[in-house]
């Protein structure tokens, strides 16, 4: 099913649609014209090319769907309070291994949104290379579709059903690379000079090994090095992650208009969001680690002006592996601060939340969050637990004034706590990527059996299994008070466990396939106490969601001030507004008493409603926090 023309009016449809361009455009030029005078301005044919990237954006403005022409207008009204609000609740997840398919997916949007989900991320979508795709990553056409889920019209489909339920779609924009099997990369390897410049490609070793000498490595031990020697053309390569995903070059302007055109063309479907997958590394520089120049925020500048121009109701989502103060940065700064990506991933903070679990102090998580530069209007965090990802915790080095990060000893002790190799620990979780003599690594695991379900079902410990279950609570209880987008990964709901036989499944050896287990919709073969267990997180976190989803003053817009909490183990935040909340979440396993001047002293003299969990509080001298446990207090 081919999109819909949007402008069935004949003549005057064309003009009406015509000015509206135009009116946008006028808006956005200043900064479009800017962002590529930097990228490409130095060029003789600056603008031709300049020319041509406007009639690509009219030509896609032209094709698109009534109903999203509706969307966006609807969306221009309303600004960003359409993904800033508290009625959002994010949820990811492969569909193949949630629902099987496309038609799987339709059918499983009651449940979604049972749980309260408004926004979609699908995983794996876009057609990759066969066999080892880095989970989907490594892509063979942007403009077709895995073929175990449906065509690149069941996903249309697909998107529509969802947008009338309610709940916006989120693909990975995979912008950095594309796989070796892509159209363009197999005319590279024929020596068809005109794609070879659509990568970054090296007749010998000379210059790669200039640049190597600055480069971190993303995949030390299954991917060692920066660079891949490509037989059919005798060239070299730049290959960032693996051998097989090759980096796209976008000095370039026919790579960013290519890539232009491919995310119109997947909006003009119906994604709504668009994941910038691996922004940091988009423009490379010798001499520097080619990761987060200004070359790369000047391409995202243009990204999101053009989409502004086109498609002003779809967002553009950040994934940035870095320390939180460098993440910020992809919301915009400076003169451009709101003008980068709308959305961000907080891979910090998840780092974060698991080192306050592990150590039960929420000071280092309060100290960073506390240091971040202010996040500019009309953005917003995607906060998360857990991902598809690994946990990254080199994020918890990034530095400043007040000195907060984390050195490696402490890193460290991180790798081991979650490996289970620590004397209390009760996780169960692997090293990603360890190098020998690097005193830390990644982590993988899912959300229950690095909280320590896993070990406690494995015990039969009533008390054990009571124990994960709150930690599991806890850091959904934490999310879903923080100014931005709560995201559940799959199964987190239910507490899944680590699925250890993923190594026996072709394309899944990658050690972060550890985390990303086949949805489980029953409970069969599960020993009573697992079920109950998954029965308790499932009814806690609805019940986060409902309450979440009645308080305005958890919208994003509305910011967040984070305390230094009555204990070391409480990390404390309010959210101000009329009416604040204050959330209080205790880390340790010990009970901790709040003085009730410490809860006047942020929410004024008066009588105290408890929002969640929903107790009555009213009066009280003291207020209680059970090991793991989290409170919202609210003024009655």
């Amino acid at each position: 099913m081919m999109p819909t023309k949007a402008n069935p009016g004949g003549h005057d449809a064309d003009r009406s649609l015509d000015e509206l361009f135009a009116h946008r455009l006028k808006a956005q030029e200043p900064m479009l014209r800017k962002a590529l005078t930097l990228l490409y301005g130095a060029r003789d044919d600056f603008e031709d090319w300049w020319r041509r990237v406007l009639d690509v954006a009219k030509a896609a403005y032209r094709a698109r769907p009534d109903a999203l022409l509706a969307l966006d207008k609807e969306r221009e009204k309303t600004g960003s309070t359409w993904f800033q609000s508290e009625q959002t609740l994010g949820y990811m997840c492969y569909p193949d291994r949630f629902a099987g398919d496309f038609d799987g997916m339709e059918a499983k949007i009651p449940y979604l949104r049972g749980l309260g989900v408004t926004y979609l991320h699908l995983l794996s979508v876009l057609k990759a290379r066969p066999g080892d795709s880095d989970g989907g990553f490594a892509i063979a056409d942007y403009l077709d579709t895995n073929p175990a889920l449906g065509t690149i019209d069941d996903l249309e489909m697909l998107t529509g059903r969802l947008r009338a339920a309610g709940v916006s779609l989120c693909l990975d924009f995979v912008f950095n690379h594309t796989a070796r099997e892509h159209e363009w990369a197999q005319r590279a390897m024929k020596g068809d000079a005109e794609y070879q410049d659509y990568y970054l490609m090296f007749p010998d070793r000379t210059l790669p090994d200039q640049y190597e000498k600055d480069l971190d490595q993303v995949f030390p031990a299954t991917a060692p090095g920066n660079f891949t020697y490509v037989p059919e053309c005798e060239k070299w390569v730049w290959t960032t992650f693996y051998p097989f995903q090759w980096d796209l070059n976008y000095r370039n302007p026919a790579v960013f208009i290519a890539m232009l055109e491919t995310m119109f063309a997947l909006a003009n479907r119906g994604v709504e969001i668009f994941r910038f997958d691996a922004a940091i590394y988009a423009w490379k520089e010798p001499g520097t680690r080619s990761k987060n120049l200004p070359e790369t925020h000047a391409l995202l500048q243009a990204f999101r002006a053009l989409s502004a121009v086109v498609a002003p109701g779809i967002a553009m989502k950040a994934e940035v592996v870095a320390g939180a103060r460098h993440i910020t940065k992809y919301f915009g700064s400076g003169e451009n601060a709101g003008r980068e990506c709308q959305l961000a991933y907080n891979t910090a903070l998840m780092a974060a939340l698991w080192d306050s679990l592990a150590t039960g102090s929420a000071a280092p998580a309060t100290a960073m969050l506390q240091d971040l530069p202010a996040r500019p209007s009309g953005t917003a965090w995607v906060n998360y637990a857990r991902c598809h990802d690994d946990i990254g915790w080199a994020t918890l080095r990034d530095r400043a004034g007040a000195l907060w990060g984390a050195d490696d000893a402490h890193l460290g002790f991180l790798t081991r706590f979650y490996s289970g190799e620590e004397k209390n620990s009760f996780a169960r979780g692997q090293a990603f990527q360890p190098v020998a003599g690097e005193p830390f690594a990644a982590t993988n695991g899912t959300l229950a059996s690095l909280a320590g379900l896993e070990a406690a079902l494995d015990a039969g410990d009533e008390k054990l299994i009571a124990t994960a279950v709150a930690r599991i609570n806890l850091l959904h209880g934490v999310l879903m008070g923080l100014d931005g987008v709560p995201l559940i990964f799959m199964g987190d709901e239910i507490g899944l466990l680590n699925d250890y036989d993923h190594t026996d499944t072709p394309g899944c050896a990658d050690g972060r396939w550890l985390h990303r287990p086949t949805m489980r919709w029953d409970t069969d073969g599960l020993t009573p106490d697992h079920a109950h267990a998954r029965q308790r997180i499932f009814a806690s976190l609805k019940a986060m969601v409902r309450a979440r989803k009645t308080l305005p003053v958890l919208n994003a817009e509305g910011g967040i001030r984070y305390l230094a909490g009555p204990a070391s183990s409480v990390f404390a935040y309010v959210r101000p507004g009329d009416g604040p909340l204050l959330a209080l979440a205790n880390f340790g396993a010990d009970p901790i008493s709040v003085p009730a001047d410490y809860v006047s002293a942020q929410l004024g003299q008066g009588a105290v409603s408890d929002i969640f969990p929903p107790l009555s509080c009213a009066g009280e001298d003291v207020y209680h926090l059970a090991g793991y446990q989290v409170r919202w207090l609210m003024r009655a």
